[in-house]
């Protein structure tokens, strides 16, 4: 498959550096999103897993740079360049560069388009991408994410599934040099969350995925290079997928045993 590359495309990191320099989150009822702590990232596949509300969604915000830090700095880093998240001129850049991915979400301007087609369509021209280039785009991610057949249908008469695969097919039509994905099988059975995995670990992109799916982790094919295990708002485990998973059930254990309350 190939793609057209505008000019401010080829400007783009293949990867993305992302790094957190004493960073934090609290939010503004005074929950603590996640403590400070000090991490990189480079692989091309890292998984975060954790209970619910450990701080896997507050660690994605603040790697995707739809959350400040209140605590320390997160950059982003390549080309011979390093962005501030918390900088106003540099947040433009950071969107180009990481596309976001929550659950099977897609803008609700999609919902109003004639097709998803169409929808995917718009938010590119609006972009002044080319129309060849946007043609291009879609037509190579809409046949990736097995939306080829369903081009003529508006977004609210897409399955769960295909909603997924739409949500993440629509955060990489701008070509960015990273996905950053919340869940992006969440609500699916055992067979969509296989499509909607191996869509996206296929694809060739840097991919920072929160799952709860402990055997999309450790399943060889997906190729995740490094599993961080979140637990109580801190980085409790940071390896190999197939020894974060038994540090993960070991930890859903000794909370079971402490009566303590898992969700």
């Amino acid at each position: 498959m190939g793609f057209f590359f505008s000019r401010k495309d080829t400007a783009k990191p293949t990867s993305v550096t992302f790094t957190l320099a004493g960073a934090g989150h609290t939010y503004d009822d005074g929950h603590v999103g996640l403590t400070p702590l000090d991490l990189t990232i480079t692989e091309k596949r890292v998984a975060i897993i954790g209970l619910n509300g450990s701080g896997k969604s507050t660690l994605l915000g603040l790697l995707d740079g739809s959350l400040k830090p209140t605590a320390g700095k997160v950059t982003l880093s390549g080309v011979d360049m390093t962005l501030d998240t918390s900088s106003k001129k540099d947040l433009k850049t950071v969107d180009e560069w990481v596309g976001k991915v929550r659950r099977e979400e897609i803008p609700n301007v999609f919902y109003r388009a004639e097709n998803i087609v169409k929808a995917v369509d718009e938010s590119l021209k609006k972009h002044k991408i080319p129309d060849a280039e946007r043609s291009a785009r879609i037509g190579n991610l809409f046949a990736h994410f097995g939306l080829q057949q369903m081009r003529g249908a508006k977004a609210a008469e897409l399955d769960s599934e295909k909603r997924h695969l739409l949500a993440i097919a629509a955060a990489l039509a701008f070509n960015p040099s990273a996905i950053v994905a919340d869940e992006p099988s969440k609500g699916l059975d055992e067979i969509g969350t296989r499509h909607v995995a191996e869509a996206l670990f296929t694809y060739d992109k840097q991919v920072i995925v929160a799952t709860h799916d402990t055997d999309m982790i450790v399943r060889p094919e997906y190729a995740i290079d490094r599993t961080l295990v979140l637990d109580a708002q801190h980085v409790v485990f940071d390896g190999t997928p197939k020894d974060a998973v038994a540090f993960y059930m070991d930890l859903i254990r000794r909370k079971y045993e402490e009566g303590q309350a898992v969700g």
